[in-house]
């Protein structure tokens, strides 16, 4: 790899990382070729014959569960003449998977069961299986690793297990999943969620109930998170950068716009606790926020979520979390929206974007099962206004990029950090090994 692709000692980040194809075939054959990486939620794969494909670049992955219950991951490929063998998700209930080309047929795990006419050829290898992908699963999440020598998920991974393990992800379900294609390279879609410099522009309109100059940035090994320090109190303020007076300050106002504008943190019956309290006012000795904090909690363990690690701030507070390479979104207590960047095989100015959207499950319904919606272009769909303005200017970001006036970003080395961290992981991946260009 040329050395003036690589971060600067100052932390300077040449464009071409985003910008420039060949960057993009190195981080696909280098970076995405041997991290774990999420392909799907286990509840997508919980029945004997589910199937889910996973892409990442030009390669294509299947998970599946087995008869017996094993989860396997093997390459979406057809050992005969290299046909896909699916698209998307589906399910095999004769407990196989057919080739649409020629008809053969593999088990669950990838062994091939079937090939038709099979007396006519000579010189297959018996048996005969597509290669398998290492997988393993944590939180609820199934990861998948190309590398067969990479190591153990949970070393990749640590310390975030430890960090959320008071959330339960594991226990969470998938409500739906969001696909879209948005016209950037997929690290500036990382970019605009890890990060919350960009608010005091780009999300204006929550300054009078955010305060974001408050926010502790951690790296957490090849990971990262935003939010804040554990046991720092949550107050109702707005934003500093907004010079209003304490005096001035209307609690009950900030507290109602924060539980109504986090992108559906929140649910229907923790919004309205809310309004009683305004309309009641919090019991003797306690403030709004401190009485909504409680009720909330309340609720959340009467829904059968276990609240013995998580404290009353975290009730009204979000960890941003950045998983590496290309997962980044908010958790709270009860729900997570998690954002992952795949890109566009051989387009570093195009990335497939996708929407998790979990929550905590109602003990008195029966778990539907997760929705998967495609929009092909993504302003057909309204995402809400956070949502909205961010894909608006990561758009700007790419196009912005060509400019010959623009030689690389230059980062916040506090607020941005997480983004410094990011490149730099990626440039350990990328010299590892022996790069021709």
């Amino acid at each position: 790899m040329p050395a003036e692709w690589l971060v600067g000692a100052d932390g300077f980040v040449p464009k071409e990382r985003y910008t420039h194809p060949r960057f993009l075939e190195l981080e696909e054959d280098h970076l995405f070729g041997r991290v774990w990486q999420i392909a799907c939620r286990v509840e997508e794969v919980e029945h004997p014959g589910d199937v889910v494909e996973y892409g990442i670049g030009d390669q294509s992955v299947l998970v599946t569960r087995a008869e017996d219950g094993a989860l396997h991951a093997f390459h979406n490929v057809c050992l005969h003449r290299g046909a896909r063998l699916v698209d998307g998700c589906t399910s095999a209930p004769d407990g196989g998977l057919r080739c649409p080309f020629h008809g053969w047929r593999y088990a669950l795990d990838g062994t091939c069961i079937e090939v038709v006419d099979a007396d006519d050829f000579t010189a297959l290898p018996r048996p005969l299986r597509i290669p398998p992908v290492r997988v393993e699963s944590w939180g609820g999440f199934v990861f998948v690793n190309l590398d067969p020598d990479a190591e153990p998920l949970l070393e990749f991974l640590d310390p975030l297990p430890a960090v959320l393990a008071p959330f339960h992800l594991e226990q969470m379900r998938l409500r739906s999943v969001l696909t879209t294609v948005l016209p950037t390279n997929w690290k500036a879609a990382v970019d605009a969620f890890n990060e919350a410099y960009h608010v005091q522009s780009g999300h204006r309109q929550t300054l009078p109930f955010v305060d974001d100059v408050s926010i502790v940035y951690e790296l957490l090994g090849k990971h990262a998170h935003y939010g804040r320090l554990p046991g720092a109190r949550r107050v109702l303020r707005p934003s500093p950068r907004l010079g209003i007076p304490d005096a001035e300050v209307d609690e009950a106002t900030i507290l109602r716009a924060l539980v109504s504008g986090l992108g559906g943190a929140f649910l229907g019956e923790e919004r309205d606790l809310v309004d009683d309290l305004i309309a009641t006012g919090p019991p003797p000795g306690q403030t709004l926020l401190g009485a909504y904090q409680e009720r909330r909690m309340t609720l959340l363990a009467r829904r059968g979520l276990d609240v013995s690690g998580l404290g009353p701030d975290q009730m009204t507070s979000v960890e941003d979390l950045y998983l590496f390479p290309n997962v980044v979104g908010p958790v709270y207590p009860g729900s997570a929206i998690l954002f992952r960047a795949r890109p566009v095989p051989g387009d570093p100015d195009h990335t497939y974007h996708d929407t998790f959207v979990l929550q905590w499950p109602d003990p008195d319904v029966p778990p539907a099962p997760p929705k998967r919606r495609d929009f092909p272009r993504w302003r057909e769909r309204d995402w809400g206004t956070l949502t909205m303005q961010d894909y608006e200017n990561v758009e700007r970001v790419q196009r912005g990029m060509k400019s010959a006036a623009f030689r690389g970003l230059r980062l916040n080395p506090r607020q941005e950090i997480n983004l410094l961290h990011m490149h730099r992981t990626i440039d350990e991946y990328l010299t590892r090994a022996t790069v021709v260009v």
